[in-house]
C-alpha cells in the first residue's frame, strides 16, 4: 500500500512481487563495521494499458548506490573531523575494507545530497514557522561543526535532533529523515 501511494499507482494497475536482488551492505554494530549481503525486493507495475515498469523498494536504512548503511554515515558524520582517520572511531577486525577511502566516497554521496537538497534548511524554516524564531545560531557551534569532515549532513543531524526535541520530528535519524524526504534516492 505504501508504495502505492508513493508513487500514485492507481488501485486498477497490477503490481506484484517479481522477486529480489542481492549486494553488500557495510553497517556499525556498536562502534565495529560489519558487511552483510542484504536482498532487495523487486516489484513489476504494470499500467492500465500494459505498459510494464520495474520497482526496486530500498529499506530507507539503504542508500541507492551507496555500500553504507545510514547508521554508519550518520557515525561517521558526527564523529569524525577533518584530517581525522575514521577508524580511530571504528574497529574493522574483520579488514572488510583496505582503506577508509570507501567509506569517505559513502559519506560524500550523502553529505553532498544533504547541500544539494537543502534538506537543513527545510529543517530550519519549519522550526522558524513553528516557533516564531531562528535556530540559535549557538546550538550548533557547541558541536564544532566546521570542524566535521561531513559538515552538511552533521548540520542536518544536528538540526534533527533540535527538530525531535520540540516535536517537529518523530525521530532524528538518517534512516528517518530519509524516509520523510526522500532525498537519498
Amino acid at each position: 500500500m505504501d508504495v502505492r501511494k508513493e508513487l500514485n499507482i492507481p488501485e486498477s494497475d497490477k503490481l506484484k512481487k517479481n522477486g529480489t536482488f542481492s549486494r553488500w551492505l557495510f553497517y556499525l554494530d556498536g562502534d565495529v563495521l560489519k558487511q552483510s549481503r542484504v536482498k532487495i525486493q523487486t516489484l513489476l507495475w504494470t499500467d492500465g494499458i500494459g505498459n510494464k515498469k520495474y520497482i526496486s523498494m530500498f529499506p530507507n536504512f539503504i542508500i541507492k548506490y551507496n555500500v553504507a548503511a545510514t547508521n554508519l554515515i550518520e557515525f561517521i558524520s558526527t564523529n569524525v573531523g577533518k584530517g581525522e582517520d575514521i577508524f580511530k572511531y571504528i574497529e574493522d577486525p574483520d579488514n572488510l575494507v583496505e582503506s577508509e577511502d570507501v567509506l569517505i566516497r559513502a559519506c560524500q554521496k550523502v553529505d553532498k545530497a544533504c547541500e544539494s537538497k537543502g534538506i537543513a534548511a527545510q529543517l530550519s524554516a519549519k522550526y522558524t514557522t513553528m516557533f516564531f524564531a531562528s535556530l540559535a545560531i549557538s546550538l550548533l557551534n557547541n558541536h564544532n561543526l566546521s570542524l566535521k569532515l561531513f559538515k552538511n549532513t552533521c548540520v542536518l543531524l544536528k538540526i534533527s535532533g533540535i527538530c525531535l526535541e520540540c516535536d517537529i520530528l518523530k525521530d532524528s535519524s538518517l534512516s528517518h529523515l530519509n524516509a520523510t524526504f526522500k532525498f537519498l534516492r
